[in-house]
């Protein structure tokens, strides 16, 4: 990083002599200017970046000693540097005196002379920058705890449906307003088959990273299991616009596509009702497609968990629907028309999947193994748009109208299918293998495999899966051979950033520390 040199002397000769009278580029220094009197120097010092100032004394118009005053307003970490042709003391001291590096004589200077004062000004620089970096670094620091504080605040206001509680009493600005948005991730139960039960938390934790960058003030909350809760001044950014912002870098940055909803609130309003309003609105994600913003409309203040339409809405009795899937030859038909009924008459995303749960049971009751059910429920309270949903409930009606080949109540042959998968896994873990590589090399589908493969072995195929590759990990780290990307590389990582909190979600050790713990 180059320092800038601001050259004032009322006699052009000085100013040219002084540019070429050393190597400036050599010492890290470029001239950014010179000027034949203060006044004129004064009004490039406040449009450029300068750093060093070297100003005679006695000049026309404005001399040395007031530039050097008026020079340290607009910048105080600016090292002044004064020269005169005469031995002048009382002006030396009165320039020391007001914050003058140096003084120096211009009959005798000499090169070696000037590049020493110079090098004690690049120093003085350096220490002045650190110790602003070490402020900035303190004040974020202190500013990031605030936060923490806050959030944990209404992480337990929210558990204990504190009504009382206003954003006033929160954050202390009494005649503010704020924005209240309820944000999630979108396709988060692909990404965590993929990826793991820990891939939610730190899909969360990357968000509010990014909000602790975009937005100065306000807290983020992670409601576990739920979303990300922001709440900000709206002098932070109108709520439509900052959020747009905020979603635009999560998809550029991080890579993920995420919606939200949002309301602007007065500060003595209460924070459970806005939460509720965004989390409402939020919520048309399901029928109305992810990735988008969406605002409160004052229609629905969430108190029901559903909006004036769900509220309303009557869910179908398992009885019901058993008779009709019984009547109806076509489970697709069946289920198309709830499809189209859910669409249509807009119950709340949990009663929808509540009444999916209870088709699904019934279409399993109708084809003599409700064993089927148990282990698809999650994945019906995973989906997060109605389109999702209607695609796993057609998967697993098609499931239980074509039963597989390998669907037996024969223990033992299940325990050798899950044998002869775990055997092709412990091959392939380092590769980029899929749950969906696994069914295939063992021949049955994805959603049976999946759901046979837990039965057999208490855990899910990713989290199996990420435990071969840490333990992988563990055992290159502790042989101290690979550098740290080549372990997460050789461990079946293709993302040296994502082992990393991986790794210490999983161990509460980064890479570095556990290998140094092993190496004692």
């Amino acid at each position: 990083m180059k320092d800038h040199v601001l050259i004032v002397d009322d006699e052009p000769i000085i100013r040219n002599g002084l540019k070429s009278f050393i190597d400036w580029e050599k010492l890290g220094l470029a001239v950014e200017g010179d000027s034949a009197n203060g006044l004129a120097a004064l009004e490039l010092l406040r449009d450029r970046p300068v750093d060093i100032l070297i100003t005679d004394i006695k000049m026309p118009v404005m001399d040395g000693l007031e530039l050097t005053r008026e020079a340290l307003k607009i910048n105080p970490d600016l090292q002044i540097v004064l020269i005169s042709s005469y031995n002048e003391f009382d002006y030396v001291r009165e320039g020391m005196k007001h914050g003058a590096v140096d003084y120096l004589l211009k009959p005798t200077l000499e090169a070696d002379e000037l590049i020493a004062v110079l090098l004690r000004c690049k120093e003085r620089l350096a220490g002045c920058r650190k110790q602003a970096d070490e402020k900035t670094r303190l004040a974020r620091q202190t500013s990031l705890l605030e936060r923490k504080r806050i959030e944990q605040d209404i992480v337990r206001l929210l558990a204990g449906a504190r009504e009382e509680t206003r954003f006033a009493d929160l954050f202390g600005r009494r005649g503010a307003a704020y924005v209240c948005a309820y944000v999630m991730a979108d396709c988060l139960s692909e990404w965590g088959e993929r990826y793991g039960n820990l891939h939610a938390s730190i899909v969360y934790e990357d968000l509010q990273a990014l909000f602790y960058e975009q937005f100065q003030t306000g807290s983020a909350p992670i409601l576990a299991g739920e979303g990300l809760l922001l709440l900000y001044p709206r002098d932070e950014g109108a709520g439509g616009h900052s959020i747009e912002r905020f979603k635009a870098r999560a998809e550029a940055e991080l890579g993920l596509s995420v919606s939200a909803g949002y309301c602007e609130v007065e500060a003595s309003e209460r924070l459970e009702t806005a939460y509720r309003r965004s989390r409402a609105a939020a919520e048309r994600r399901f029928f109305e497609g992810t990735g988008r913003v969406f605002v409160h409309d004052g229609t629905n203040d969430g108190t029901n968990g559903a909006d004036e339409a769900g509220g309303r809405f009557e869910e179908m009795n398992r009885h019901a629907m058993l008779e009709l899937v019984r009547a109806e030859k076509d489970g697709g038909a069946v289920l198309d028309g709830f499809v189209a009924r859910w669409r249509r008459e807009g119950p709340s995303p949990e009663q929808t999947k509540r009444e999916a749960c209870e088709l699904l049971s019934a279409f399993a009751y109708a084809s003599g193994d409700t064993r089927t059910v148990t282990g698809f429920r999650d994945g019906v309270w995973r989906c997060d748009t109605v389109s999702r949903l209607g695609e796993l409930m057609r998967a697993l009606v098609r499931e239980m109208e074509q039963p597989n080949r390998l669907r037996l109540n024969d223990n033992g042959h299940g325990g050798q299918l899950v044998a002869k998968a775990v055997a092709y896994i412990e091959r392939h873990y380092r590769d980029d293998l899929t749950l969906q590589d696994v069914a295939d090399s063992v021949h049955v589908s994805k959603s049976y495999f999946s759901n046979l493969f837990k039965k057999q072995t208490g855990q899910n195929f990713i989290d199996y899966l990420i435990d071969l590759r840490i333990g992988e990990a563990k055992r290159l780290l502790v042989r101290n051979e690979c550098r740290i990307y080549e372990v997460a590389e050789k461990a079946g990582f293709n993302d040296v950033k994502y082992f990393s909190k991986l790794f210490k979600k999983t161990t509460q050790m980064t890479p570095v520390e556990y290998r140094e713990k092993h190496q004692r």
